[in-house]
Protein backbone atom coordinates (compact mmCIF):
# COMPACT_ATOMS: atom_id res chain seq x y z
CA UNK A 1 0.00 0.00 0.00
CA UNK A 2 1.06 3.47 -0.90
CA UNK A 3 2.02 5.93 2.17
CA UNK A 4 -0.03 8.60 1.63
CA UNK A 5 1.65 10.41 4.82
CA UNK A 6 5.72 10.09 3.75
CA UNK A 7 7.36 12.96 4.93
CA UNK A 8 9.00 14.98 2.57
CA UNK A 9 10.14 18.48 1.92
CA UNK A 10 7.02 19.83 1.06
CA UNK A 11 3.61 19.19 2.62
CA UNK A 12 1.15 16.59 1.04
CA UNK A 13 -2.23 16.06 1.02
CA UNK A 14 -4.93 13.39 0.19
CA UNK A 15 -7.80 12.91 0.37
CA UNK A 16 -10.42 9.81 1.80
CA UNK A 17 -13.80 8.36 2.03
CA UNK A 18 -15.60 6.62 4.49
CA UNK A 19 -18.88 5.99 6.78
CA UNK A 20 -19.79 9.49 8.82
CA UNK A 21 -19.73 6.72 12.07
CA UNK A 22 -16.35 5.18 11.53
CA UNK A 23 -13.37 6.14 14.28
CA UNK A 24 -10.85 7.87 12.72
CA UNK A 25 -7.37 8.21 13.84
CA UNK A 26 -5.77 10.56 11.35
CA UNK A 27 -8.36 13.58 12.58
CA UNK A 28 -5.83 15.33 13.87
CA UNK A 29 -4.68 15.23 10.22
CA UNK A 30 -7.59 16.83 8.84
CA UNK A 31 -8.46 20.11 6.86
CA UNK A 32 -11.96 19.46 6.85
CA UNK A 33 -14.26 17.73 4.28
CA UNK A 34 -17.83 17.77 3.06
CA UNK A 35 -20.57 15.72 4.97
CA UNK A 36 -23.99 15.42 4.16
CA UNK A 37 -26.91 16.03 6.78
CA UNK A 38 -30.25 14.70 7.01
CA UNK A 39 -30.64 18.20 8.81
CA UNK A 40 -30.97 21.28 7.78
CA UNK A 41 -28.12 22.34 9.78
CA UNK A 42 -25.09 23.67 7.73
CA UNK A 43 -21.40 24.80 8.23
CA UNK A 44 -19.10 23.48 10.64
CA UNK A 45 -18.70 22.90 14.10
CA UNK A 46 -17.24 19.96 15.98
CA UNK A 47 -14.36 19.05 17.47
CA UNK A 48 -12.86 16.92 14.74
CA UNK A 49 -12.22 19.64 12.79
CA UNK A 50 -13.81 21.90 10.04
CA UNK A 51 -16.88 19.42 9.19
CA UNK A 52 -18.87 21.67 6.26
CA UNK A 53 -22.31 19.90 6.06
CA UNK A 54 -24.42 20.24 3.15
CA UNK A 55 -28.22 18.91 3.36
CA UNK A 56 -28.37 16.43 0.95
CA UNK A 57 -29.73 13.06 1.41
CA UNK A 58 -27.88 9.35 0.86
CA UNK A 59 -28.90 7.50 -1.02
CA UNK A 60 -27.57 4.00 -0.78
CA UNK A 61 -25.99 3.90 2.51
CA UNK A 62 -23.02 6.04 4.11
CA UNK A 63 -20.37 4.03 3.30
CA UNK A 64 -18.15 6.91 1.77
CA UNK A 65 -20.57 9.64 2.79
CA UNK A 66 -17.55 11.68 4.77
CA UNK A 67 -15.29 13.48 2.66
CA UNK A 68 -11.89 14.03 4.50
CA UNK A 69 -9.23 16.13 3.12
CA UNK A 70 -5.75 15.18 5.30
CA UNK A 71 -2.24 16.35 5.51
CA UNK A 72 0.88 15.00 6.68
CA UNK A 73 1.35 16.38 9.68
CA UNK A 74 -0.84 17.80 12.98
CA UNK A 75 -0.21 21.71 12.11
CA UNK A 76 -3.57 22.89 11.73
CA UNK A 77 -5.09 26.06 12.97
CA UNK A 78 -8.73 27.30 12.92
CA UNK A 79 -9.89 30.60 12.36
CA UNK A 80 -13.98 31.82 12.43
CA UNK A 81 -15.63 34.98 11.14
CA UNK A 82 -19.22 36.03 11.86
CA UNK A 83 -20.75 39.06 10.64
CA UNK A 84 -23.80 40.48 8.76
CA UNK A 85 -25.36 36.99 8.43
CA UNK A 86 -22.11 35.33 7.36
CA UNK A 87 -20.29 32.25 8.84
CA UNK A 88 -16.61 31.73 7.52
CA UNK A 89 -14.52 29.33 9.07
CA UNK A 90 -11.79 27.97 7.79
CA UNK A 91 -8.36 25.71 8.85
CA UNK A 92 -4.78 25.29 7.66
CA UNK A 93 -1.60 24.12 7.96
CA UNK A 94 1.81 25.96 6.47
CA UNK A 95 0.60 24.71 2.47
CA UNK A 96 -3.18 24.06 2.47
CA UNK A 97 -6.05 25.70 3.71
CA UNK A 98 -9.73 24.76 3.50
CA UNK A 99 -12.57 27.12 4.31
CA UNK A 100 -16.35 27.27 3.96
CA UNK A 101 -18.83 29.77 4.25
CA UNK A 102 -22.62 29.86 4.78
CA UNK A 103 -24.79 32.48 4.32
CA UNK A 104 -28.81 32.99 3.52
CA UNK A 105 -29.62 32.03 -0.13
CA UNK A 106 -32.13 35.63 -0.92
CA UNK A 107 -30.24 38.11 -2.87
CA UNK A 108 -28.38 35.28 -4.54
CA UNK A 109 -26.00 37.26 -6.84
CA UNK A 110 -25.16 39.83 -3.74
CA UNK A 111 -24.65 36.94 -1.45
CA UNK A 112 -22.68 35.15 -3.72
CA UNK A 113 -20.50 37.84 -4.24
CA UNK A 114 -20.28 38.51 -0.22
CA UNK A 115 -19.64 34.98 -0.37
CA UNK A 116 -16.53 34.72 -2.59
CA UNK A 117 -15.24 37.94 -1.37
CA UNK A 118 -14.91 36.56 1.73
CA UNK A 119 -13.19 33.19 1.01
CA UNK A 120 -11.20 35.16 -1.66
CA UNK A 121 -10.13 37.44 1.01
CA UNK A 122 -8.93 34.91 3.66
CA UNK A 123 -6.74 33.19 0.81
CA UNK A 124 -5.22 36.25 0.25
CA UNK A 125 -4.55 37.07 3.98
CA UNK A 126 -3.20 33.84 4.74
CA UNK A 127 -0.85 33.17 1.79
CA UNK A 128 -2.91 30.62 0.34
CA UNK A 129 -3.84 32.30 -3.07
CA UNK A 130 -4.18 29.05 -5.07
CA UNK A 131 -7.49 27.78 -5.40
CA UNK A 132 -7.31 24.15 -6.49
CA UNK A 133 -11.40 22.59 -5.85
CA UNK A 134 -14.68 24.89 -4.96
CA UNK A 135 -18.02 23.08 -3.72
CA UNK A 136 -21.14 25.55 -4.57
CA UNK A 137 -24.27 24.79 -2.64
CA UNK A 138 -27.37 26.77 -4.05
CA UNK A 139 -30.71 25.96 -2.61
CA UNK A 140 -33.40 26.31 -5.94
CA UNK A 141 -30.40 26.56 -8.21
CA UNK A 142 -32.59 25.91 -11.19
CA UNK A 143 -35.39 28.37 -10.11
CA UNK A 144 -36.16 31.74 -11.20
CA UNK A 145 -35.86 34.62 -9.72
CA UNK A 146 -37.50 37.41 -11.12
CA UNK A 147 -36.51 36.98 -14.60
CA UNK A 148 -33.20 35.35 -14.39
CA UNK A 149 -32.41 31.77 -13.00
CA UNK A 150 -31.17 31.61 -9.63
CA UNK A 151 -27.55 29.43 -11.40
CA UNK A 152 -27.15 32.47 -13.36
CA UNK A 153 -27.48 34.74 -10.46
CA UNK A 154 -24.70 32.73 -8.68
CA UNK A 155 -22.38 32.56 -11.98
CA UNK A 156 -22.77 36.64 -12.11
CA UNK A 157 -22.06 37.36 -8.50
CA UNK A 158 -19.12 34.51 -8.35
CA UNK A 159 -17.66 36.18 -11.52
CA UNK A 160 -17.85 39.78 -10.04
CA UNK A 161 -15.86 38.56 -6.59
CA UNK A 162 -13.11 36.93 -8.87
CA UNK A 163 -12.94 39.84 -11.57
CA UNK A 164 -12.17 41.96 -8.43
CA UNK A 165 -9.62 40.17 -6.67
CA UNK A 166 -7.91 39.17 -9.69
CA UNK A 167 -8.72 36.07 -10.41
CA UNK A 168 -8.28 34.20 -13.85
CA UNK A 169 -11.86 34.34 -15.47
CA UNK A 170 -10.83 31.89 -18.01
CA UNK A 171 -7.74 29.28 -18.40
CA UNK A 172 -6.43 27.74 -15.70
CA UNK A 173 -9.60 28.23 -13.69
CA UNK A 174 -9.86 25.49 -10.80
CA UNK A 175 -11.87 22.80 -10.18
CA UNK A 176 -15.29 22.71 -9.50
CA UNK A 177 -19.16 22.16 -9.18
CA UNK A 178 -22.25 23.75 -8.12
CA UNK A 179 -25.05 21.58 -7.09
CA UNK A 180 -28.59 22.32 -5.93
CA UNK A 181 -30.11 21.63 -2.09
CA UNK A 182 -33.84 21.58 -1.20
CA UNK A 183 -33.01 23.30 2.76
CA UNK A 184 -30.54 25.46 4.16
CA UNK A 185 -28.91 28.26 3.20
CA UNK A 186 -26.60 28.87 0.48
CA UNK A 187 -22.96 27.86 0.51
CA UNK A 188 -19.42 27.49 -0.95
CA UNK A 189 -16.51 25.29 0.45
CA UNK A 190 -12.34 26.10 -0.91
CA UNK A 191 -9.63 23.58 -0.98
CA UNK A 192 -6.81 26.06 -1.42
CA UNK A 193 -2.91 26.36 -1.46
CA UNK A 194 0.37 27.55 -1.85
CA UNK A 195 1.22 26.73 -5.24
CA UNK A 196 -0.99 26.08 -8.44
CA UNK A 197 -2.59 22.93 -9.52
CA UNK A 198 -2.32 22.77 -13.49
CA UNK A 199 -6.27 23.32 -15.43
CA UNK A 200 -7.05 20.37 -17.35
CA UNK A 201 -9.90 20.50 -20.39
CA UNK A 202 -12.25 17.61 -21.87
CA UNK A 203 -11.62 17.68 -25.79
CA UNK A 204 -15.24 16.53 -25.92
CA UNK A 205 -16.59 19.89 -24.16
CA UNK A 206 -16.12 23.39 -24.60
CA UNK A 207 -14.67 25.56 -21.29
CA UNK A 208 -17.14 26.40 -19.14
CA UNK A 209 -16.03 30.14 -19.56
CA UNK A 210 -16.36 30.14 -23.03
CA UNK A 211 -20.12 28.60 -23.35
CA UNK A 212 -22.45 31.19 -25.28
CA UNK A 213 -24.74 33.76 -23.25
CA UNK A 214 -27.45 31.27 -23.81
CA UNK A 215 -26.92 29.66 -20.53
CA UNK A 216 -26.24 32.91 -18.92
CA UNK A 217 -24.89 36.56 -19.02
CA UNK A 218 -21.87 35.50 -16.75
CA UNK A 219 -20.35 32.05 -17.86
CA UNK A 220 -19.52 29.40 -15.03
CA UNK A 221 -15.43 29.69 -14.42
CA UNK A 222 -13.99 26.07 -13.63
CA UNK A 223 -11.73 23.53 -15.23
CA UNK A 224 -12.77 20.36 -15.94
CA UNK A 225 -10.23 18.92 -13.85
CA UNK A 226 -7.08 20.25 -11.89
CA UNK A 227 -3.32 18.05 -11.61
CA UNK A 228 -1.64 18.80 -8.18
CA UNK A 229 1.99 16.85 -8.46
CA UNK A 230 3.50 16.42 -4.89
CA UNK A 231 6.99 15.34 -3.90
CA UNK A 232 7.01 11.82 -2.62
CA UNK A 233 3.20 11.59 -2.03
CA UNK A 234 0.25 10.46 -4.40
CA UNK A 235 -0.22 13.42 -7.34
CA UNK A 236 -3.68 14.51 -6.79
CA UNK A 237 -6.48 14.84 -10.05
CA UNK A 238 -9.78 17.17 -8.94
CA UNK A 239 -12.11 16.16 -11.25
CA UNK A 240 -14.84 18.73 -11.50
CA UNK A 241 -18.60 18.02 -11.20
CA UNK A 242 -19.09 16.19 -15.12
CA UNK A 243 -22.53 15.44 -16.68
CA UNK A 244 -24.24 14.82 -20.15
CA UNK A 245 -22.54 17.79 -22.53
CA UNK A 246 -20.93 17.64 -25.32
CA UNK A 247 -19.52 20.78 -26.66
CA UNK A 248 -21.97 22.89 -24.79
CA UNK A 249 -25.33 21.35 -24.92
CA UNK A 250 -26.54 18.91 -23.22
CA UNK A 251 -27.08 15.36 -24.48
CA UNK A 252 -30.04 12.90 -23.99
CA UNK A 253 -32.58 15.36 -21.89
CA UNK A 254 -35.30 12.84 -19.92
CA UNK A 255 -32.95 9.53 -20.39
CA UNK A 256 -30.95 8.68 -16.93
CA UNK A 257 -29.03 6.25 -18.35
CA UNK A 258 -28.24 7.43 -21.73
CA UNK A 259 -26.65 10.52 -19.50
CA UNK A 260 -24.54 8.65 -17.25
CA UNK A 261 -23.55 6.75 -20.04
CA UNK A 262 -22.26 9.96 -22.01
CA UNK A 263 -20.93 11.46 -18.45
CA UNK A 264 -18.79 8.24 -17.87
CA UNK A 265 -17.59 8.79 -21.72
CA UNK A 266 -16.53 12.45 -20.80
CA UNK A 267 -14.71 11.32 -17.79
CA UNK A 268 -12.52 8.78 -19.85
CA UNK A 269 -11.52 11.63 -22.44
CA UNK A 270 -10.75 13.65 -19.22
CA UNK A 271 -8.68 11.35 -17.52
CA UNK A 272 -7.14 10.39 -20.83
CA UNK A 273 -6.28 14.55 -21.45
CA UNK A 274 -4.50 14.41 -17.83
CA UNK A 275 -2.42 11.22 -18.37
CA UNK A 276 -1.31 12.52 -21.40
CA UNK A 277 -0.25 16.23 -19.69
CA UNK A 278 1.16 14.19 -17.20
CA UNK A 279 3.34 11.88 -19.50
CA UNK A 280 1.82 8.55 -17.51
CA UNK A 281 -1.20 6.50 -17.92
CA UNK A 282 -0.93 7.43 -13.74
CA UNK A 283 -5.22 8.00 -13.49
CA UNK A 284 -7.87 5.09 -14.49
CA UNK A 285 -11.48 5.21 -13.95
CA UNK A 286 -11.80 2.08 -11.11
CA UNK A 287 -9.22 4.55 -9.06
CA UNK A 288 -11.88 8.03 -8.87
CA UNK A 289 -13.52 8.03 -5.84
CA UNK A 290 -16.28 10.69 -4.76
CA UNK A 291 -19.86 11.64 -5.58
CA UNK A 292 -22.69 10.96 -7.31
CA UNK A 293 -25.54 13.76 -7.61
CA UNK A 294 -28.77 12.14 -9.06
CA UNK A 295 -31.65 14.28 -9.45
CA UNK A 296 -34.63 11.74 -8.63
CA UNK A 297 -33.88 9.49 -6.02
CA UNK A 298 -35.80 6.86 -7.47
CA UNK A 299 -32.73 6.47 -10.19
CA UNK A 300 -30.02 5.28 -7.95
CA UNK A 301 -30.82 1.62 -8.59
CA UNK A 302 -30.10 2.11 -12.21
CA UNK A 303 -27.19 4.53 -11.31
CA UNK A 304 -25.30 2.99 -8.83
CA UNK A 305 -25.52 -0.66 -10.61
CA UNK A 306 -24.30 1.06 -13.84
CA UNK A 307 -21.27 2.76 -12.45
CA UNK A 308 -20.57 -0.72 -10.48
CA UNK A 309 -20.09 -2.44 -14.07
CA UNK A 310 -17.53 0.17 -14.81
CA UNK A 311 -15.38 -0.43 -11.57
CA UNK A 312 -16.63 2.88 -10.33
CA UNK A 313 -17.66 1.70 -6.79
CA UNK A 314 -15.49 3.92 -4.09
CA UNK A 315 -18.54 6.96 -4.58
CA UNK A 316 -21.67 8.53 -2.10
CA UNK A 317 -24.78 8.68 -3.75
CA UNK A 318 -26.61 12.10 -3.23
CA UNK A 319 -30.23 13.60 -4.05
CA UNK A 320 -29.36 16.89 -5.38
CA UNK A 321 -30.11 19.00 -8.51
CA UNK A 322 -28.00 19.97 -11.03
CA UNK A 323 -26.98 23.08 -12.26
CA UNK A 324 -29.02 23.00 -15.60
CA UNK A 325 -32.24 21.59 -15.52
CA UNK A 326 -32.47 19.35 -18.21
CA UNK A 327 -29.45 17.24 -16.80
CA UNK A 328 -30.69 14.19 -14.20
CA UNK A 329 -26.85 13.10 -12.85
CA UNK A 330 -23.54 14.64 -12.22
CA UNK A 331 -20.45 13.07 -10.84
CA UNK A 332 -17.53 14.58 -9.15
CA UNK A 333 -14.14 12.78 -8.23
CA UNK A 334 -10.79 12.64 -7.07
CA UNK A 335 -7.90 10.58 -8.14
CA UNK A 336 -4.56 9.84 -6.48
CA UNK A 337 -1.23 8.84 -8.43
CA UNK A 338 1.72 7.75 -7.16
CA UNK A 339 3.62 9.83 -9.55
CA UNK A 340 2.47 11.16 -12.36
CA UNK A 341 5.22 13.70 -13.27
Amino acid sequence: MVDLYKKNSAESLCVCYEPVSAANPALNRSLGGIWPSSSDEQGSGDEEGLCFRTSMQCLGGEQYARQQWLVDGPSVRARVTESAGLNLRWRQTDEFLFAAVTLDSDALEARSHAAYQALLGVLRAQRKPHLLRIWNFVPGINEPDGATERYQLFNSGRRKAFGEAGYTLSDGAPAACALGTHAGGFGVAVLAGTRPATAIENPRQISSYHYPRQYGVDAPIFSRAAWLPQSGAPDLLFVSGTASIVGHQTLHPGDTLAQLEETVRNIDALLHSANQRAGTPAWQRQDLQGRVYIRHAADYPLVSAYLREQGMTRFCHLQADICRSDLLVEIEAEGQALHAG
